[in-house]
């Protein structure tokens, strides 16, 4: 199996911090983005799991590396603008957001050691682990759908029609 060099791993990083410059800033000039963000959640999963599913039929990690890199750094960093966004709206007192972000430490922590526990005992070869990744993925995304949809619809304007109206 190849392994990335280091001037790939630095361009990664280097692409990285370049989309986190770019979509912060277009993020804070619209609001409209964020009506994609369940959009982006779908496709992020669909080319996740191509791009995995390449990596599994060629072997070959370094083209996965270069595709996870721009899948990453436009899709995924956009659903990271927009949770930022989706967390804002839902926890909108200081209080309620530090509760949140410590809740959501914590929890983050408990995975790792989960998955990392797992990951040793099982001694799991890159491929499998890099499914499990992937549905992991698909599985923070639907919660990520769930709760936009949940949040939207709760604010988004009731539209209340009188009998007798033509849409009724």
């Amino acid at each position: 199996m190849q392994v990335a060099s280091e001037n790939l791993i630095a361009a990664n990083q280097i692409i990285n911090c370049i989309s986190i410059v770019f979509f912060g800033w277009m993020w804070n000039k619209t609001s409209k983005l964020f009506d994609y963000y369940h959009i982006l959640c779908v496709v992020e999963t669909l080319l996740s799991v191509i791009s995995t599913s390449i990596a599994t039929l060629t072997g070959n990690i370094i083209a996965y590396y270069i595709v996870d890199t721009l899948i990453f750094s436009i899709v995924t960093r956009n659903i990271i603008c927009g949770g930022v966004k989706l967390r804002a709206m839902r926890y909108n007192t200081e209080g309620s957001r530090e509760r949140y972000d410590n809740n959501s430490n914590t929890a983050n922590a408990i995975g790792t050691i989960i998955g990392s526990s797992i990951a040793m005992i099982l001694k799991l070869d890159f491929i499998p682990m890099l499914w499990l990744a992937t549905l992991g993925g698909a599985i923070d995304n639907a919660f990520y759908i769930a709760i936009y949809l949940k949040q939207t619809r709760k604010l988004s304007p009731k539209i209340n029609f009188k009998k007798g109206d033509k849409t009724t």
